[in-house]
Parts: C-alpha cells; structure tokens; sequence
C-alpha cells in the first residue's frame, strides 16, 4: 500500500479491521458537490453505481444500496429468507457467525448454529450432518471474512452443500468486498451483502446489497412475510418500480456522499484490476502472517489455507497475555499506528 494512503499529518495510521484510510480519491470526492438524493441526474449516478457494484459482486442479480450498518442488511436478508418460526443454519465459528446466530433470533427466526473452534473453520460433512438433521431449515447463512479470527470461510463449498439441500443462502462479505474473490453467480448466493469502509477504502453508511430473483420472487408473492417496512423486499420492489424516474428508488432519504465515495472507490478497485487487486492482499498477508510467526505472534488461523487476506488476527505471546491493551496504547501513543484488539472471548 502506498504511503499516500496512511500519513496525514498527525493522524494515526488505521491498521484496525474496519473502518480502513480513506482513497485520495474518495477524498477528493467527499470534498465536492453535495447531491440531493433524487432527481434524474442522482438515479442515474445510483444506477451507475449499481453497476459498478455487480462486477466486485460478479453477478447479473439485481443490486441495492443501503445507507446504513452493515448489520442492517444482514438483518434485512434473514428476515426475506425465512419466516418467523422457520429454521436457519448459521456458521458460527467466530463473533460475527455468532452475531448471525444472535440476529436470527432476535428476528424470531430458529437459529441451529454449527459451530467450530477459534480459528478453525466448520467441517463441511459437520455441516452435512446438521443439515440432515435439520431437513426443515430454510437458509444458510454464513460470512465469509471471520474478522474475529482471521478466519476465511470456504463459501464456495458450504454454498455447494447448501444447495444440495434445497436452502437459500445469505453471505455476510462485509469486511472482504473489494478485497478478496467473490462470485455471487458462480457460487450460488442468494443475498450477498458487500461493505464500503473495510476493503474499499471508503466511508460507511453505504452498503451493497446483492439479491436473488428467487428471494425477490418469494417475497413479492407472500411465501415470505418479513413482518418489518424499512428491510421489507416488496417495499423496496415498490419505490424501485413507483419512484425510480424520479431518481429515488429507495423507500428513505440516503447520503449522497457515501455512495458517490462507494463509486469511486469501487472504480479505484477496478482500474488496479479485482484478481490482481486480491493477489496483492494475498501476498502481503501471507508475509506479514509469516513475520508474525518470527516474531511469535502466531496467527489465530491454524490452518494457512484459511487465513484471510484481508486481515491478520494473532495470538499474544505467553509472556504478554492479557496485555493487548497495553501494546494497543503504546503503538498509538508512540508510534501513531491504530491496531484493533480481540472481540468477544478474544478480547483482554
């Protein structure tokens, strides 16, 4: 990464999980005009943006954007896969698989959670198992880029088992849009939600969101009630068909800023070129894993062929435990380098 990323003036370096420094030309962006959030000159940069947002997705389904928490569009595709009382399979093995398990609940879907290890991934004849035991289960849901863990889910094999078994199938790629492969099409995912602040360099409250005709489909013909209006599929189908001419295919007001950053960050990402943008990720992640190691701070990913690239999660040595926030403060402090600590049973 080039320095122009990093240094400006005295503040620190983000070399934490999310939120990421910010392009130059995302900055340059968010210091020009101010668009209304409608009008046919907005749709047609929001369509545009869209578009830019299938080929990081590398899918032909239809794409919002939510101005929201990423979260917020986790929750949104819960509640259009499955109905109150139905059953969702939910790959936890890290806090985010956790919150997905927490999410469904909340939502008063039936979460059957497989779980794994710190730093392992599920086994995927586990997942078989569970499935077969769970016959009645109406989606996967899944992310990819464990940030918890540092952990890189194989989708493409749960997606593959997923669809054996007849379920819909919900990735949560927020913290590795933009930043390692993806293929919605080619994988079979039915709600794919990508991210603006990790991978992409630029800021939040823009969330893409990928979504299958079929979950559309259900949606629209009631077999799916989400029981809720902002993250309800028919309403949004609704403003998309009623409000679009006027440049406002969305059912609330939006920030402009952060989907004119979204655009040109995903441009960013596509004039270096996705595969050679995610080989950089993996070669870069993969020395410094190693040098961790010399150093002895072995990665929490016990596995090298499920390490993330986006990201490194490590183990404080023995001498060191319970000291994170320690080393936390004097890298901030002394060297103006902001890294993030553990979440959940990691943290301390």
């Amino acid at each position: 990464m080039s320095s122009e990323y990093l240094i400006w003036g005295d503040d620190p370096i983000l070399m934490i999980p999310g939120p990421s420094e910010l392009h130059p030309r995302v900055r340059q962006v968010l210091g020009g005009r101010f668009y209304p959030h409608y009008g046919a000159e907005w749709g047609k940069i929001y369509v545009e943006t869209t578009e830019l947002m299938k080929k990081i997705f590398k899918t032909r389904s239809e794409v919002i954007i939510l101005a929201t928490p990423g979260s917020v569009a986790v929750e949104m595709g819960i509640v259009n896969l499955a109905n109150p009382g139905e059953k969702v399979v939910t790959i936890d093995n890290g806090f985010f698989g956790n919150r997905l398990t927490e999410l469904a609940e909340h939502c008063g879907r039936k979460a059957v959670p497989v779980k794994a290890d710190m730093g392992e991934v599920v086994n995927p004849e586990r997942l078989k198992a569970v499935l077969d035991e769970n016959k009645d289960a109406r989606a996967l849901l899944v992310v990819q880029n464990e940030s918890s863990t540092g952990i890189f889910n194989p989708v493409p094999e749960y997606m593959r088992i997923a669809k054996k078994y007849g379920l819909l199938t919900l990735v949560d790629a927020i913290s590795s849009f933009g930043g390692a492969e993806m293929d919605v099409d080619g994988w079979g995912i039915d709600f794919c939600i990508g991210y603006a602040n990790k991978c992409l360099n630029s800021i939040p409250s823009a969330v893409p969101v990928a979504i299958s005709s079929e979950v559309w489909s259900r949606v629209e013909k009631g077999i799916v009630n989400p029981g809720t209006w902002f993250t309800n599929l028919k309403v949004w189908r609704h403003y998309i068909t009623e409000w679009s001419e006027m440049g406002h295919p969305f059912p609330t007001t939006v920030n402009t800023y952060s989907i004119l950053a979204l655009k040109e960050a995903a441009q960013v990402a596509l004039d270096e070129g996705l595969e050679k943008r995610y080989e950089r990720h993996r070669r870069a992640a993969a020395a410094t894993r190693a040098t961790l190691r010399q150093l002895g701070l072995p990665p929490l990913a016990r596995d090298e062929q499920y390490a993330t690239p986006t990201l490194i999660a490590a183990r404080m040595p023995p001498q060191l435990d319970g000291r994170s926030k320690e080393l936390m403060k004097i890298l901030l402090t002394k060297h103006r380098i902001m890294i993030g600590g553990g979440l959940g049973p990691l943290s301390g």
